[in-house]
């Protein structure tokens, strides 16, 4: 990171130095998209998994679970993975709790799942809203493509990967449509 603006600055030389104008300003173009792409996808999905992490500490420590800052870090850490990383962060909390008491892992898998539910359709669309321009299903696609080919790495930025590819897609659609002059429609 201390280097950002340096490299940044090497890879337009490079760009600007191997095409021509048109040419380097659309790679341009186009780099600053996939940046805007991931940088807001990665940051909303840090700032919802911080907040599930928090509340997730609040409702455990009223719950008076064992191990609250294990069980939230836990699952906050987990939150960052779309759409499975809940259920795979719930699994070894859950089982940490069961060693304790199997009643209170009952109540801590309900605590879980409304809190999931909110995350799900409430706070998570709020803080991403349509940063990625993909549907629920394009989004498990991603994420069972990415996480097939990459592993957990690749269920998190798979996501923004798949928008990235499915809005030049786009672009290349509309540009073919526009050049046979038909409509969009």
């Amino acid at each position: 990171l201390n280097i950002k603006d340096t490299l940044a600055a090497q890879g337009k030389k490079i760009v600007y130095g191997c095409l021509n104008l048109r040419q380097a300003n659309l790679v341009i173009e186009e780099i600053r998209f996939i940046n805007q792409m991931f940088g807001g996808f990665i940051i909303g999905k840090l700032v919802d998994s911080l907040i599930i992490g928090i509340i997730c500490f609040i409702g455990v420590t009223i719950l008076n679970m064992p191990f609250p800052m294990l069980l939230s870090v836990i699952i906050g850490v987990t939150n960052v993975i779309p759409f499975f990383g809940p259920f795979i962060g719930a699994i070894p909390a859950a089982f940490l709790v069961f060693l304790v008491s199997p009643l209170q892992c009952v109540y801590f898998l309900i605590w879980i799942l409304l809190l999931q539910q909110f995350d799900g359709n409430i706070l998570g669309p709020k803080i991403l809203g349509d940063s990625t321009g993909l549907s629920s299903f394009l989004v498990i696609v991603a994420i069972l493509i990415g996480g097939g080919i990459f592993g957990i790495p690749g269920m998190i930025i798979g996501v923004p990967v798949f928008a990235v590819l499915y809005a030049a897609l786009g672009r290349l659609v509309h540009i073919s449509l526009i050049y046979k002059q038909v409509p969009d429609e």
